[in-house]
């Protein structure tokens, strides 16, 4: 039997991939780390980009929300960073 989901919100960026993804445990806002480069932060209530980093020119492997410090950590396949 498939799996049917039905699908309420839709949130899109240019990227072939979205590696990771978290949720922010008291605001509205979901990460997600991209396969080209970029960590974008949503507002999943309003559908809305709050914010977008550019991180290297390689995928976005890992990202994570850091709430108590007010941090977004990321982790990409290049050493250095542009």
């Amino acid at each position: 039997m498939p799996l049917r989901l039905d699908i309420k919100r839709k949130l899109s960026a240019r990227s072939d991939r979205v590696k990771c993804v978290d949720l922010h445990p008291t605001e509205p806002w979901m990460l997600a780390a991209l396969y080209n480069g970029n960590v974008h932060v949503w507002n999943v209530e309003s559908q809305q980009l709050i914010k977008s980093f550019e991180c290297c020119d390689l995928p976005v492997r890992a990202s994570k929300f850091v709430p108590r410090k007010n941090w977004v950590v990321a982790g990409c396949v290049s050493i250095t960073w542009t």
